[in-house]
């Protein structure tokens, strides 16, 4: 895919944020582990939160040896939208 495009957009994790406390039983790494595996290079941005506020993640994966485009990217998407705070109150409850 990385052939016909620069980057590739995924959600970071394909269930919803785990509590404080940790996962639990259910493990999140299945859209994130590949590029781990792979040394492609790969961020996750914050991209919002859920209807009850929990974050939720985007994960942008550039083509080997490209990390330099990527951090770019990043750059330029925090300058147009500056990263949303939760704010420590929503996290202690």
């Amino acid at each position: 895919m990385l052939a016909r495009a620069d980057v590739l957009l995924t959600p970071t994790t394909p269930n919803r944020p785990h509590p404080y406390a940790g996962p639990g039983e259910v493990r999140s790494v299945s859209l994130t582990w590949a590029f781990n595996l792979s040394g492609y290079p790969a961020v996750s941005v914050p991209a919002g939160f859920t209807a009850d506020g929990c974050p939720v993640g985007l994960q942008i994966v550039g083509r080997h040896g490209e990390e330099g485009r990527l951090l770019r990217l990043v750059a330029a998407l925090e300058s147009l939208a500056p990263w949303p705070s939760p704010g420590p109150d929503r996290w202690t409850g």
